[in-house]
């Protein structure tokens, strides 16, 4: 009987150890190779015929899982990506699912639930439960909504821009720096918030740099 080749990719070793332990108990699975880094996952992905599936943790040294797992499918096509992950996280896993990620399987699951993940990609399908597609779902229309239905005023935006460059301030603390009442700009930032469908000021402050509002501290 043909076993399923396994590389495991994680920065922590004795979860490594402990999981290809776990793996190596099945029968029809050998786990291959052992990495640390996102890295190391490429370069041992690419001996032919020697993995059929790679299991990657998302956080890794050099190279995250994701975009080790762009590489990989760009040098080894054959080979599929399974993540295995403690981050349940609407973006990451709508990110994953976009860049063709074949599984997606929280830590907190059983072995058996990665076992069966493995079984389906192997099978030519993907392992993406219907709670995670109603995640995708959510933060397709997240995305489609801060991308083109935000119209942020010039306050806003400015405050925005405060917000992230003081990220340990309280809004009476911001309110002072601009001369503003506490109250309103908890107001401020709540309709921001609901501009951006954003729950936390980590996500405030995060729109606010990839959009680059501090850049440049005159424009607004």
């Amino acid at each position: 009987m043909k076993k399923i080749k396994i590389l495991l990719a994680d920065d922590h070793p004795i979860f490594l150890d402990g999981l290809a332990t776990l793996l190596d108990s099945k029968p029809d699975i050998e786990v291959v190779s052992k990495v640390n880094s996102g890295q190391d996952a490429v370069i041992m992905s690419s001996a032919p015929h020697q993995v059929d599936i790679a299991i990657l943790d998302i956080r890794m040294p050099i190279l995250d899982g994701i975009e080790a797992a762009r590489q990989i499918y760009k040098i080894a096509p054959n080979v599929k990506v399974i993540l295995l992950t403690m981050l349940d996280d609407a973006h990451f896993i709508a990110k994953a699912y976009h860049k063709g990620i074949h599984g997606y399987v929280l830590k907190e699951k059983s072995t058996e639930t990665l076992v069966n993940a493995i079984y389906s990609v192997m099978l030519g399908n993907s392992y993406w439960p219907s709670e995670y597609i109603d995640l995708i779902r959510q933060e397709n229309v997240r995305q489609n909504t801060v991308e083109n239905d935000v119209n942020l005023t010039i306050r806003e935006k400015e405050l925005l821009c405060l917000l992230a460059s003081n990220p340990g301030l309280s809004n009476r603390e911001l309110g002072t720096l601009v001369h503003i009442a506490e109250f309103t700009i908890q107001t401020h930032l709540q309709n921001v918030r609901k501009k951006l469908c954003a729950k936390t000021r980590g996500e405030l402050i995060k729109y606010a740099i990839e959009k680059g509002f501090c850049k440049d501290p005159q424009q607004f």
